[in-house]
Formats: C-alpha cells, sequence, structure tokens
C-alpha cells in the first residue's frame, strides 16, 4: 500500500491505494506524520426510529412512493386478481410448532398491531414501502414477527402488502406458515419463472413470496445486476403497499450485507433468553451507514412484573 496522500495507480503490476481517503471513509482518526491511526471512538449514530418523533420537515420527497400510472394501474389490479389464493380470509393464516398465534384479538396479535401501527406511521410520512426483518443469530423469531406483522398489516383491508422469504440461504416461512411454496425462488431470481407465477395470496390484501430450496452462493448472486432486477420485479409487478423481507441474520451471515441496498429500513428482532447488548450493538454496527434502523422488537420474553400479573388476575 502507498504513503498517505499519494494518487492511486499501478506500479510493476501492484495495486496501490490513498490510504488516507481510505482511513477517512471508514471513521478512522487522522493521526500525526509516522503514527497509526486509530479507530473511531464516536458514538453509533442510529436511533430508533419507531420510538422517536418523525421530523416530517426533513424527509427526502424523492424517497416518497410515485403514484402509478394509469395504465400501470390497470396492469398491476389485474396481475393482482390473478394470483391464485390459497387461503380466502388473512384471519386463516397460522403459524406452525410452538410459536403463539397471530390472529386478531391473541396476545401476539395484539402486540403485531401495535407495531403495525408505529411502523405505518414512519413509512407514511418517510415514503419508505420495503422494510426487512432480521435478527442478530439465528433462532430469535424474525419469521414470526414478519409474518405476524405482515398479517395486521393485511387486515386492515386498505393496504396491500407482500411478504418475502428473503433468507434465500435457509428459507423456513412456507414452513413456519405451513403451507407448500410454488418452488424456488431461485427460479425467479435466475429469470427462468415470471415473478407473477412465483405468489400466492392470502385473502384479499396478503401476497406471499415463498421459497423451498436454499440458493446456493446466494450472497455472490445477488450481488449480480440480473438478480436484483428480478427481486424488485416481484414487487413492481405488484405494486404493493408494503414490502415486509424476512431475512437472514445480521452476525456471521454475508448474504444481509448483499440485500441492504434493496431496502428501505430495518427491524431488529432480539431474543429476550440469548440475544445480548452485544450482539444488539454489533448489529448497529453492521447496519450504520447501510440502512435506517427502525426499531427493536423484544421477542420470546416473559412479563415479570408483578402489577401485570396482579392486573391479569
Amino acid at each position: 500500500m502507498a504513503g498517505r496522500g499519494r494518487s492511486a495507480g499501478r506500479r510493476e503490476g501492484s495495486v496501490m491505494v490513498n490510504t488516507r481517503i481510505l482511513e477517512q471513509r471508514l471513521g478512522w482518526r487522522s493521526a500525526e506524520e509516522g503514527e497509526a491511526p486509530s479507530p473511531p471512538s464516536r458514538r453509533i449514530a442510529h436511533q430508533a426510529i419507531l420510538q422517536g418523533r418523525v421530523d416530517a420537515a426533513a424527509q427526502d420527497p424523492g424517497r416518497r412512493n410515485v403514484p402509478l400510472r394509469a395504465h400501470r394501474r390497470i396492469e398491476v389490479e389485474e396481475t393482482w386478481d390473478e394470483i391464485p389464493v390459497i387461503l380466502d380470509d388473512v384471519n386463516r393464516l397460522k403459524v406452525t410448532g410452538r410459536a403463539p398465534s397471530i390472529a386478531r384479538d391473541t396476545a401476539a396479535g395484539a402486540a403485531m398491531d401495535q407495531l403495525r401501527s408505529q411502523l405505518l406511521r414512519v413509512t407514511a410520512e418517510k415514503g419508505w414501502r420495503r422494510i426487512g426483518v432480521t435478527s442478530a443469530t439465528r433462532g430469535a423469531g424474525r419469521s414470526f414477527i414478519a409474518a405476524g406483522l405482515a398479517a395486521s398489516i393485511a387486515r386492515l383491508e386498505t393496504l396491500r402488502v407482500l411478504l418475502v422469504d428473503s433468507d434465500l440461504d435457509d428459507p423456513g416461512l412456507a414452513a413456519l406458515l405451513g403451507l407448500d411454496a410454488p418452488g424456488p425462488l431461485e427460479m425467479v431470481l435466475d429469470g427462468m419463472t415470471p415473478p407473477e407465477a412465483h405468489l400466492r395470496r392470502v385473502g384479499a390484501c396478503l401476497a406471499l413470496a415463498l421459497n423451498d430450496a436454499r440458493m446456493a452462493q446466494a450472497s455472490e448472486r445477488m450481488m449480480a445486476p440480473e438478480a436484483v432486477q428480478a427481486l424488485r420485479g416481484l414487487i413492481d409487478c405488484i405494486g404493493p403497499d408494503v414490502v415486509i423481507h424476512d431475512l437472514p441474520p445480521v452476525l456471521k451471515d454475508p448474504l444481509l450485507p448483499a440485500l441492504l441496498p434493496q431496502l428501505d429500513a430495518v427491524i431488529l428482532v432480539a431474543d429476550g433468553l440469548r440475544t445480548t447488548a452485544q450482539d444488539v450493538l454489533e448489529c448497529e454496527r453492521v447496519l450504520e451507514g447501510q440502512v435506517p434502523l427502525l426499531g427493536i422488537v423484544l421477542n420470546k420474553s416473559e412479563d415479570r412484573d408483578a402489577r401485570a400479573a396482579r392486573r391479569k388476575g
């Protein structure tokens, strides 16, 4: 590597890098001549948007959804109507195993409705629609939160939602919901299956992009422009108001960085029994500068407040 201040170039087949600019972009503090640069000491810039106020004046109008033209609206409506319906009512959507029910009027369903209200307030004011749900590691319940949130939004019957199994290395959303995926999502991302042929619908307002097979070399392949365009085509063909991506975990998973550019914001799910404060901090460091963090959802926790227990009694 070249010394500070030298411009990038080639010499005898080796690549020379301007280390001063590299250090600045990494956020490392400048050092005196001859001293090694030191890592940044500043605080993480992320703030939990769901729990704070939204400054409408600070919105970027370029990020707002552009209204569909009349001919596109007709095309989208026709495509949506042609999606095969696998459940006629979103309230019939269930999760399998030991996960609690996400149905209306259940404890989990009520919690999802609260999260829905916070989420839609922010997305409406920011003009966002592509929301990822992730966690530090596997097993925190991010698929459960993604499915419950999507079902909650669809129950409003005023917004259309697309729920995508974007954990291409280890898809599990179809199994969680007890549904059959129409095939590998890889076929859509490779351009071999039209996106509208892969979608399935639940009720009037929820569409599913399920997956039944892992995608080999997913992180590398999702860096390809063709795969990115195919993913966008999957969304654009039905023009949903909200897209919920069930993402792979943040830590020790190479796929997530390839998907972050396709998101407007993410929700981080923390396992109340296993996720540590250090895990959350590491996730914030990974996400910082990549995509806004909407907030942290605590899953698998129990209310140990004696006052709450007395109220329930």
